[in-house]
């Protein structure tokens, strides 16, 4: 017991001992918080991705539960409303919102939050966007990203001392550097959602397990399988960590110096890092708590594997979708550092003195992590997230390694990598400061009038560019007879999505009326004239999408920072390409939008 009471105050002390002991770390935090912190708040009061709308709203509605009805059946009818029964994120969020809450009923304002309780799925839970207060979204939203930014500045300490504690002081330093200047990772820390804090409690349960490697101290193996529990309430994809905690354990029984048959039998220490991690996951689902064992069962069972064959992009190889993402989120002179140092690293693993159990745990999180996901139908960036700092923990020892070996030319090959990746990654980063569909917000928000409608053709709101004091008007599906009434509104907005309606043989949107219907919008028909638009024009409003399978046709996603992506996932400036009509002359009622 008086070892896990140790472990706050010694993790309190490394911390001060790094900072204190290594100058250069502190530039390095500074140069993350920078780069993650850039333009954090893009898209508010609106949603970076689906996924941010879903957690943030699931935490609402349980405080509105609650306040309506402040018993436990009103507290089990807000966990179970969620879109999914997901885990600990729901505990992170309504914590970080808890000041919003309470500064909502400081003023008064609590009746926003009953108000929330249960909303409608209509257009993305619309109506409860547009009637609830500007301002309990903008800090509502401002709290969980600022989680998030917290969360990625605990990534990159994390990989530091990983870095640290398997080649050295240098390697850490590097390998924090690298992780700070991918693009991929950037772009996830400015979202909310479960995959930062997932990662932090994954990185966590591995730096345990190296210590656990090179100490034999048990509560450190305990520790790591507590936090790999908790990784796995966040985010179920962190389910590597059990085979990390297994090999972790192989590795330490290897080590010792006594029979294997005696350092494999520890069944108490392995019982109790099996129980520990378990009651971790359960714990971390709210649903586990209130309803009982069947959604939860469902949850980890049943969503897990479902995953596997859902399709969110078109057919294409599963090396076309690694290569897709890693193009992306690393750019191309970093995936070739990445690939020549997974490939160093086998190579030399016999020839190493130290480091070799570390260096085995990280490949082995990487391969595990590459192996699941080639399970699957497609996948995006943020999926891929987890493997980044073990890619940047490769990539800095062995530049390391090479520097010892050869300083003249370990040189110009570090300089050239983190020159390259630095300028990809800051070019993505910026242009997070001028996004066309926050662009087309403020446009609306300056041109528009009181009673001004605009009309898109999106099913979810958070695919528009529409203010919070704009009514948007949204016609997927059957009009309602206030829609009908509203048949010609002052403004129409087209998105990047819509657009590939144009696009012959898509995977998902097809549709002979709807893209003749698009055309003759562009082409001003219907007395609407185009009056602004934000983003790169698609030639001839068609958008130019990588041919699935196509290797060359991905060359580009490791050139330009912000290309096109697929569904589940932040949409960059690629995707965000928006245009504006506007009513010129009467009501053209032979106008009819079929969707």
């Amino acid at each position: 017991m008086s070892g896990w009471r140790s472990l706050p105050r010694r993790a309190v002390e490394q911390v001060r001992a790094d900072l204190r002991d290594n100058p250069y770390l502190r530039y390095v935090l500074l140069l993350s918080a920078v780069m993650v912190g850039f333009w954090f708040w893009h898209r508010i009061p609106n949603f970076a991705t689906r996924d941010e709308y879903s957690r943030l709203l699931d935490a609402m509605v349980v405080y509105g539960s609650v306040l309506e009805e402040p018993t436990f059946e009103g507290l089990k009818a807000g966990i179970e409303w969620g879109r999914a029964p997901f885990g600990a994120t729901l505990y992170l969020y309504a914590l970080a919102i808890l000041p919003v809450v309470l500064v909502a009923a400081f003023i008064g304002d609590l009746g926003a939050f009953t108000t929330i309780a249960f909303p409608g799925w209509e257009f993305g839970h619309y109506e409860v966007w547009a009637g609830t207060p500007e301002w309990i979204w903008t800090w509502s939203l401002v709290s969980i990203r600022l989680t998030n930014v917290v969360a990625a500045l605990c990534v990159v300490y994390l990989t530091y001392r990983l870095g640290v504690a398997i080649e050295g002081r240098n390697a850490g330093r590097l390998s924090a550097v690298v992780l700070s200047l991918t693009f991929g990772f950037l772009t996830i820390s400015k979202e909310a959602g479960e995959d930062m804090p997932a990662l932090v409690f994954v990185l966590l349960a591995l730096y345990l397990l190296v210590r656990y490697v090179q100490t034999d101290d048990g509560t450190l193996f305990l520790a790591a399988s507590a936090a790999g529990g908790v990784a796995i309430a966040f985010k179920l994809t962190a389910a590597p960590v059990i085979l990390l905690i297994g090999v972790a354990f192989l590795l330490r029984a290897h080590a010792t110096d006594a029979p294997l048959t005696e350092t494999l039998y520890r069944p108490k220490l392995l019982l109790s890092g099996a129980l520990l991690g378990f009651a971790m996951i359960v714990l971390g689902f709210p649903t586990a708590l209130v309803a009982g064992a069947e959604p939860f069962i469902e949850r980890v069972f049943g969503g897990s594997t479902s995953r596997m064959s859902h399709p969110t992009g078109p057919d294409a190889p599963m090396w076309w979708w690694f290569l897709r993402g890693y193009f992306s989120a690393l750019g191309l002179p970093l995936v070739t550092a990445a690939a020549a140092s997974v490939v160093a690293t086998v190579a030399t693993l016999r020839d190493r003195s130290s480091g070799v159990h570390g260096t085995v745990l990280v490949l082995t999180g990487l391969v595990a992590y590459i192996a699941m996901f080639s399970q699957w139908h497609d996948f995006r960036v943020h999926h891929l997230l987890p493997t980044f700092p073990l890619i940047a923990l490769l990539v800095g020892g062995r530049l390391v390694t090479l520097r010892e070996r050869s300083s003249s030319l370990a040189r110009p090959v570090m300089a050239i990598l983190l020159v390259t990746t630095a300028v990809y990654a800051s070019v993505g980063t910026a242009q997070f400061a001028s996004m066309p569909r926050d662009e087309a917000t403020a446009w609306l928000e300056d041109n528009s009038d009181d009673g001004d409608v605009v009309e898109t053709y999106r099913v979810h709101v958070q695919d528009t560019a529409v203010p919070h004091s704009l009514t948007a008007r949204h016609v997927a599906g059957q009009d309602s007879e206030a829609e009908e009434a509203m048949a010609c509104p002052r403004y129409i907005q087209i998105g990047y999505r819509d657009l590939l309606y144009l696009k012959e043989d898509t995977y998902y949107r097809n549709g002979d009326a709807q893209a003749t219907y698009l055309r003759s919008l562009l082409n001003e028909e219907y007395n609407y004239r185009i009056v602004a638009e934000f983003g790169e024009r698609p030639p001839n409003f068609v958008p130019q999408r990588p041919t699935p399978g196509s290797f060359t046709d991905l060359l580009r996603l490791g050139v330009v920072p912000h290309t096109d992506q697929f569904a589940d996932e932040q949409e960059l400036a690629a995707n965000q390409y928006t245009l504006i009509l506007e009513r010129d002359g009467e009501c053209d009622t032979s106008r009819h939008p079929p969707f």
